[in-house]
Order: structure tokens, then sequence, then C-alpha cells
């Protein structure tokens, strides 16, 4: 089996067969170079990619190049990034046919964890989402 473009799909030139991989969040997380000692950055960088690739999913609040607030729902995980001053507040909430089950204020690198499996998982689901991490390099090996 030989691997095509995206990385994640392996094609059998003998029998046409294909077999997609699953995703990992680490993959996600190394992919978008993650940089958290520069959280303006980090942050503009996120939120461009949610922007780009799950904009049905994604809220940005943004003035300009700087950005206010993040929100993503990925069924059942909802996430949000709140600016307060010159850091930033994250947030990670449980919900369960639109009731909130639990919600938990998070330290960053902990809520980035989180949202790298929550998008690991919703790519593995779904092939458009898929296929847009490959475009910012999460689904690569």
């Amino acid at each position: 089996m030989n691997p095509e473009a995206d990385g994640r799909t392996f094609a059998c030139a003998y029998c046409q067969s294909r077999v997609q991989v699953a995703v990992g969040a680490d993959q996600i997380a190394l992919g978008m170079a993650v940089d958290l000692s520069n959280l303006e950055d980090f942050v503009a960088k996120l939120a461009n990619a949610l922007s780009q690739g799950f904009a049905d999913h994604a809220k940005i609040h943004a003035t300009g190049r700087e950005v206010h607030g993040i929100e993503l729902a990925l069924e059942p995980d909802h996430f949000a990034l709140e600016r307060q001053g010159k850091e930033f507040i994250t947030r990670h909430k449980k919900v369960v046919r639109g009731i909130a089950l639990r919600t938990a204020t998070l330290p960053l690198d902990v809520w980035f964890q989180k949202l790298t499996e929550a998008l690991a998982q919703h790519a593995n689901q779904n092939s458009r989402a898929a296929w847009v991490l490959s475009q910012l390099g999460g689904g690569q090996r």
C-alpha cells in the first residue's frame, strides 16, 4: 500500500482498495507549529485555521489582526478563548442535547490539548475536516 498526497489515505496498486488512517491530536498540534510562548501569534494562527477549516463551527471575534475571542462547537465539546487585557481565558464545556453538563476554565496548554483531541476526532469522522487539516499540516506524519 502506498500513501496518497494527504498522508492519511493508502491505496493498493493491485486491487485498488483504499484505507484511511486516523489523525491524532499530536499531529494536529505539530502541524499547527504551536508556540504557546507567543500568545498573540498562537491565537492569530488558531483563529485563521479555524475560520478557514471550521467556519460552520467557529466564531472568531476580532478587530483587524487582533483576536478578541474564539468560540468553537464540535459536539459535544465547546471551546471558548476570550481576551481579558493582555491575557487569554480558555474554557471547555461538554454539551449534551443543548445542556451544558460541565464547564471548566483551563490553562491554555490543557485547553489546546483538548481542542486538538476534539479536532482529531471530528476529522476522523468527517472527510472535509480531514482535508482541511491536511492542508494545515495536521494530517501529515
